[in-house]
C-alpha cells in the first residue's frame, strides 16, 4: 500500500459512512469537516507517516462520530482496529506515529 503524501492545507467536507472500520468513509484531506453523521457511522484515517497531521471536526449537532485507524492500527495505543468516539460538535487532532498508528488529542 502506498503511503498518502501530506497535503497540508487541503480541506474537505465529507459524510461519515458505514458502521465498521471496513466500510467507514476514507479521509482524503488533512483538515476535514464531517458534516453528516448517522448513528454509528465513521471515518477511516489515511495511511500515515511520522509527524503527519489530520484534523477531524464532527459537524453533527447530535451524533457521535467513530474515527478508525487503518487495519491493524491503533489510536493512542489502544486496542488494534478500535475506533475513537468523537462527540458531536467536537474536533480531534491526530498525529502520525508510523504508517498505522496515530496519537489523538481532543
Amino acid at each position: 500500500m502506498a503511503l498518502r503524501q501530506p497535503t497540508k492545507g487541503t480541506y474537505a467536507e465529507m459524510s461519515a459512512a458505514g458502521t465498521t472500520q471496513a466500510d467507514a468513509a476514507e479521509i482524503v484531506a488533512d483538515y476535514v469537516l464531517v458534516s453528516t453523521v448517522a448513528a454509528g457511522a465513521g471515518v477511516l484515517l489515511p495511511p500515515g507517516n511520522l509527524g503527519d497531521e489530520v484534523v477531524v471536526v464532527n459537524g453533527s449537532g447530535s451524533e457521535a462520530l467513530l474515527v478508525y485507524p487503518r487495519s491493524g492500527g491503533k489510536l493512542n495505543n489502544a486496542a488494534a482496529d478500535g475506533a475513537l468516539t468523537l462527540p458531536a460538535n467536537m474536533a480531534a487532532h491526530f498525529i502520525g506515529i508510523n504508517s498505522l498508528n496515530w496519537a489523538a488529542f481532543f
